[in-house]
């Protein structure tokens, strides 16, 4: 249909009072914008922790999480998934056949359909891991020494990658929480941390980099230790974050001497300094020195930065 000049003017004006109204959302009020028909699960959240001032930091965290939430997505279920996870988890520690490489060979993941969190994410899943998080973080001596931002990034995220959702929080403190009381009650986060990751060290962990797949999930590794580097840090975040000891994840694209890319997890020190490690492969200790050269280091952040904006 043609359109008059008049009414060429009319609709580009409107086009620009919606962009307009757009920008000038919030980013909070943007994420309920998008979030469509699923916006009654997102307010359900931020109505839970409005009604009572003593929450107003538990509110305040709601608010990151949500505004954060229309960057994050997981993949449809997908049987070949599955099958290549349980192929892993099989062969333990073996070496696949290259047979079976050969046969898988051509998948590839990131061409399945995506799920987006802003569709689907529940009030249930957000408030649980928001209460978990502060209920543990509370009881940490060492929380006093870091900025409430600090908290948001390095504790208080709901997923790591683009893992289907779960309600990981709790399963996972109350498997570690317990050992870790029984390891250690000082008062040093890395000293907390190290005891956690000499006893991740005895549940093991099988490297298996034969094929690519979205990051496993949290109660998928929970029972499995198996995978490649980032799924080792997946398991360290898991388990540290529900426990209170602050975590992020490094890595580089392409190392100077394997010509491959590289994840590790980063103790975050009462200091600010990041402690590197790979439970697997060694404990955190300060100032140990990185033991692979690295050409550019990048960490994953669950806010956006503004670089990226």
């Amino acid at each position: 249909m043609l359109l008059s000049e008049k009414n060429r003017v009319t609709v580009s004006l409107f086009c620009i009072m919606f962009l307009m109204h757009s920008c000038s959302l919030s980013p909070l009020d943007r994420s309920l914008k998008m979030a469509g028909k699923n916006k009654g699960e997102l307010q359900k959240v931020l109505d839970h922790y409005s009604e009572f001032p003593v929450d107003s930091l538990k509110y305040k965290a709601a608010c990151y999480l949500i505004k954060h939430i229309p960057y994050y997505y997981s993949y449809a279920p997908n049987e070949i998934v599955d099958s290549l996870k349980q192929i892993k988890v099989k062969n333990g520690d073996g070496w696949l056949p290259q047979e079976v490489i050969k046969k898988w060979k051509w998948f590839h993941y990131e061409n399945l359909p995506k799920i987006n969190d802003i569709d689907v994410i529940t009030a249930d899943l957000l408030i649980e891991n928001i209460d978990y998080a502060f209920e543990v973080w509370n009881k940490r001596s060492w929380s006093k020494y870091y900025t409430f931002e600090d908290f948001c990034e390095y504790i208080l995220p709901y997923r790591v990658g683009n893992e289907k959702l779960e309600k990981w929080r709790k399963i996972y403190y109350d498997r570690y929480g317990p050992v870790l009381d029984s390891l250690y009650q000082g008062t040093d986060v890395v000293e907390a941390a190290r005891r956690m990751a000499a006893y991740l060290q005895s549940e093991k962990f099988y490297s298996r980099i034969d094929f690519s797949l979205p990051h496993m999930g949290a109660l998928f590794l929970l029972e499995n230790r198996v995978g490649y580097c980032r799924d080792g840090c997946d398991i360290t975040s898991y388990v540290m974050r529900s426990l209170g000891i602050p975590v992020a994840m490094d890595m580089y694209y392409t190392s100077p001497s394997y010509n491959s890319r590289h994840f590790w997890s980063a103790v975050i020190d009462t200091t600010s300094i990041s402690v590197p490690f790979n439970y697997y492969e060694g404990l955190p200790e300060r100032g140990m020195a990185h033991d692979r050269k690295r050409g550019k280091v990048y960490r994953t952040f669950f806010g956006v930065q503004k670089k990226d904006m």
